[in-house]
């Protein structure tokens, strides 16, 4: 096997469902940032694990969250597991955080990762944007969660996709919630980010407010809803709530539909 290969099947044992590759080149405004993680980088591995369909699309919020955290956890495993073995190999490899710990400093703030994995499934031709500003694969959609590494390894890169693996079906704009969503992949972060992160660092700032605000009863505030959902986004690392944009994918539709185990499929795809 090849050390392209090798890789592959490092990262698909650990749980990824698709694994890329993109040249660090492609990526210059990544580069300050890649520079920093590993001097001498050349290539970004990214590693994708797919979502439980039926647990996103339920009305229950915590079936949502703990899928989401399983597919962070899975895709992130399978970097770490890529990295290890590239440097079991003799070469450099670092994994790189796709959700948390993320750099919380302005101007950042905790809004944008190190590297846009977005982008560097889109290179490694795993998939292709959607009109929501997603990556949709045509294995599973957008339904997807992603992570990576960079490694001087000289890994052969994959290639934008030919096809357009999002059909356009406008279905993740017309039922975004607070119309965050315009197509061509706009997004108003703020209307987006109020919403699918309404107990994340939102509500913290909002609960340390209410606490010294002299007008409020602190007792009131500290036992209110807010500090249990906080206290346990803090003990999970989870803070979505809404997948609206994941869900109504026609991609994500097809995928589910094909009559064929979505892992197996992918476990067969060439990278």
């Amino acid at each position: 096997m090849t050390l392209h290969e090798d890789v592959v099947e490092a990262a698909r044992k650990a749980g990824a469902d698709l694994v890329g590759v993109a040249d660090v080149a492609e990526t210059p405004e990544h580069a300050e940032a890649i520079e920093r993680i590993l001097p001498g980088a050349r290539r970004v591995v990214i590693t994708i694990a797919r979502h439980n369909l039926s647990a996103i699309a339920s009305r229950n919020n915590e079936v949502r969250q703990f899928d989401t955290i399983h597919a962070y956890d899975e895709s992130g495993r399978a970097a770490q597991a890529a990295a290890r073995h590239l440097e079991d190999q003799g070469y450099r490899a670092a994994a790189v955080p796709a959700f948390i710990p993320i750099d919380m400093r302005n101007p950042k703030k905790g809004m944008r990762g190190e590297i846009s994995w977005r982008q560097a499934g889109y290179l490694a031709g795993l998939g292709s944007y959607g009109e929501s500003g997603l990556l949709v694969t045509p294995e599973f959609g957008s339904a997807i969660r992603i992570a990576g590494l960079v490694t001087d390894a000289d890994l052969p890169p994959g290639k934008p996709l030919e096809k357009d693996a999002c059909d356009h079906c406008m279905e993740c704009i017309t039922h975004c919630p607070t119309k965050a969503l315009s197509g061509e992949g706009r997004i108003d972060k703020k209307k987006c980010g109020d919403h699918i992160f309404r107990y994340g660092f939102r509500a913290f700032q909002k609960f340390m407010g209410d606490m010294f605000d002299r007008g409020s009863s602190a007792k009131t505030v500290i036992d209110g809803h807010a500090l249990r959902e906080l206290w346990q986004n803090f003990m999970t690392g989870n803070y979505y709530y809404c997948f609206e944009c994941q869900t109504r994918c026609h991609s994500t539709d097809r995928a589910a539909g094909s009559g064929m185990s979505l892992r197996h499929a992918a476990l067969r795809q060439k990278t």
